[in-house]
């Protein structure tokens, strides 16, 4: 009975872990193929996409002509003695029945449906631009997460290769320890050196999984998905960057910016408004025609009319002003927007320019030295030719050359991306 109960058992058990600590599988992803999911799949992209056809929509709206109005009254369910027979509207109806029908057409003056139109337009432009913005700022985001999570996975990578040979020295140790030919003293410093490797690669994952968690929202998956950037994103020759002039870059900038046309267009929006609210001070036509049947002296009357407002006490005087405050608001604000956008160039370009003359520095063959240095020091520490305190030291200086190489690659890939934003548009035609 025992023996059929256990698998049982056993099941349930490992039932449990699976529902406990689901599997998650992983996915290779390159940087063009995570701007393509970015771009099908990211809400605030298609959120912003909703925001340009509600600007259209309103487009459309504005072009259409005010509609007609249409009134029936004056129409009598019953007669009294004194009605006159008008003649049947119907077999058995409307002998002694009295009908009015007018209709009532508003027509708007000093262009303010064509004013009214220009600013729908520019408010779709307005939108288009502002989409382009938020595109460029989110893209920007992705590439600089995707760039911190390949580097990220590059350093895990080189700190425990470096785990795993130092435990096999360890492991060596312990046992040289154990017969006497090693001091406690030496184990327990390589002990703390590997508990030093592991934190470092702790704090690494941290940042690992931050970068994971952003790129998940970004591209907006909804599986939980371990994501491996597979190759580093693109970057031009340091020739070419530092080719790359201060002066025209600023000029591209002031044509391309996204934020900049919009400041722009908000600012000749405001002059729109401004003129619309002009032409309010010029009251609108309601023209009518009106049908009596038997209310008046003339049978079967058909009578023409206008209305228009009189501009005694509402000459919109508060809102031209309101417009007019505007429209200097709005033109400082652009002017500011300008100024920030130069500045944004101007600040992208000289942190690009430090940091290639950084890398620069380096050596063609100095990553390659590194290696062949750190290899070197391990062979010659586990043949006891080298000291602890001289193999410690390489390994650190090892993995800091190493890191400050990953560093600056990560740096000049975001430094370059955070240029071409302030542009606002690719360097690389």
């Amino acid at each position: 009975m025992l023996k059929l109960i256990l698998p049982f058992i056993y099941g349930l058990l490992l039932l449990d872990v699976l529902h406990a600590q689901p599997l998650r599988d992983t996915l290779e992803i390159t940087p063009a193929a995570a701007e393509t999911a970015f771009i099908e799949g990211n809400l605030k992209l298609l959120a912003g996409r909703l925001e340009i056809n509600e600007s259209q929509a309103l487009l459309i709206q504005a072009r259409v002509w005010p509609n007609p109005t249409i009134t029936i009254n004056e129409v009598n369910l019953w007669n009294n003695h004194g009605a006159e027979e008008l003649g049947r509207i119907t077999d058995n109806w409307g002998n002694h029945s009295q009908l009015s029908v007018g209709i009532e057409q508003l027509i708007q003056t000093a262009g303010k449906r064509k004013k009214a139109i220009a600013m729908a337009k520019t408010s779709v432009d307005i939108a288009e631009h502002d989409f382009a913005d938020l595109l460029q700022s989110l893209r920007l985001e992705l590439r600089t997460r995707l760039a911190a999570l390949y580097y990220s996975q590059k350093r895990l990578s080189l700190y425990h290769q470096q785990l795993e040979q130092l435990r096999v020295l360890l492991a060596a140790y312990q046992r040289q320890v154990q017969q006497g030919y090693v001091s406690q003293s030496e184990y327990l410093r390589l002990q703390a050196s590997e508990m030093a490797l592991m934190k470092t690669i702790d704090d690494i994952r941290e940042e690992n999984i931050e970068a994971q968690q952003t790129l998940q929202s970004m591209l907006g998956s909804a599986k939980h998905q371990i994501l491996v950037v597979s190759e580093p994103a693109n970057l031009p020759t340091l020739e070419y960057i530092k080719s790359l002039s201060a002066d025209g870059l600023v000029t591209r900038a002031l044509e391309n910016r996204p934020s900049l046309k919009t400041a722009t267009l908000q600012a000749g929006y405001a002059e729109q408004q401004l003129a619309y609210e002009r032409a309010q001070r010029i009251p609108d036509l309601t023209l009518s025609i009106g049908y009596d049947r038997g209310g008046n002296i003339m049978r079967d009357f058909i009578g023409l009319g206008v209305s228009v407002d009189i501009p005694v006490f509402n000459k919109n005087k508060g809102n031209i002003i309101a417009a007019q405050t505007s429209v200097e608001r709005r033109r400082l604000l652009a002017s500011h927007q300008e100024n920030e956008v130069k500045a944004a160039v101007l600040q992208a370009w000289h942190a690009l320019m430090l940091t290639a003359e950084r890398l620069e520095r380096f050596d063609t063959t100095y990553e390659t030295d590194l290696d062949r240095m750190a290899e070197s020091h391990h062979r010659s520490f586990a043949s006891r030719h080298t000291s602890l305190l001289e193999y410690l030291d390489s390994l650190w200086a090892y993995l800091e050359g190493k890191d400050l190489l990953l560093e600056t690659y990560e740096s000049l890939l975001a430094q370059y991306e955070t240029l071409q934003f302030t542009v606002g548009s690719s360097l690389i035609n």
